[in-house]
């Protein structure tokens, strides 16, 4: 068995505590018992059982279960073909809310659908135990490599088609907010939501009744406002920071947007946030 530990550390974000790996023999088992921190296993070889909240899983190579602080658990290798794992202590403030988006929000275990999700967790999760044994010190690299783990066991969408919209059009409007400072097309939206335009001016004309560019552009003047009302940033500065390729078409948008120009915005607004 081999088991790497950091010192204790105080709690921030997302922490990974420890990490290990072992080769089981026949019906090798741990439990009942708890655990103060959350305790990922990931299967390489052989299979097994996972016991939890009075549930029993029959588990195999490429699954993985996870252990909540406090849950009282149980897992036993199998007689003929006892498993191989790795595990990864973790715990932070941010936790709930990143196993919020993955499978772990419904269920203690999972089973990737496809040989390729199973390949990226069991590279991932080795990658973990590669940087976690050469950390040096090096909190960033470990935390990384457990949040690609991590993403790897994302929820998939609900199937109602509403529930499909809605997410679509939150990570659509998210890219945006985030990402209007940069020369972004719809096409990057799109390709990040991970649908076509088509669909996606759709879903903007059902939640906002306007286009995609038209929201993109709405909300680049917005910022623009609070920028002209609360610094004293230039015109230019002002355009290159919402994501305007010059002042002269800056200042085009917004008087069409806002019926002012930029200079006489300021001027009747200067001190208030706009709207």
């Amino acid at each position: 068995m081999k088991n790497t530990h950091q010192e204790p550390k105080t709690q921030h974000t997302l922490s990974v505590y420890f990490c290990g790996q072992e080769d089981c023999g026949p019906n090798h088992s741990f439990g009942p018992a708890m655990r103060p921190h959350y305790l990922l296993h990931v299967i390489f070889h052989g299979k097994g059982i996972y016991q939890c909240s009075g549930h029993t899983y029959h588990l195999k190579a490429g699954d993985a279960f996870l252990i909540r602080p406090m849950d009282s658990i149980y897992y036993r290798a199998d007689t003929s073909y006892p498993w191989s794992y790795a595990w990864a202590g973790f715990d932070g403030s941010a936790c709930k809310e990143i196993l919020k988006q993955t499978v772990f929000s419904d269920t203690p275990i999972f089973t990737p659908e496809t040989p390729s999700r199973q390949n990226s967790l069991l590279t991932h999760m080795q990658s973990l135990l590669d940087t976690f044994s050469e950390n040096n010190g090096n909190d960033l690299a470990s935390t990384g490599n457990l949040l690609l783990i991590l993403s790897d066991m994302q929820k998939k969408p609900s199937e109602s088609r509403t529930d499909i919209s809605n997410l679509y059009f939150q990570k659509a409007s998210e890219y945006i907010r985030n990402n209007y400072a940069y020369p972004i097309q719809i096409s990057d939206v799109a390709h990040y939501v991970g649908i076509d335009r088509s669909y996606l001016y759709r879903i903007f004309m059902e939640h906002e009744n306007t286009s995609p560019k038209q929201y993109l552009l709405k909300h680049r003047l917005q910022m623009a406002t609070q920028l002209l009302c609360s610094s004293s940033c230039t015109i230019t500065e002002a355009a290159l920071s919402c994501g305007f390729r010059d002042a002269p078409s800056f200042c085009n948008y917004f008087r069409q947007g806002t019926g002012y120009t930029p200079k006489e915005f300021r001027k009747a607004y200067s001190g208030t946030i706009y709207p």
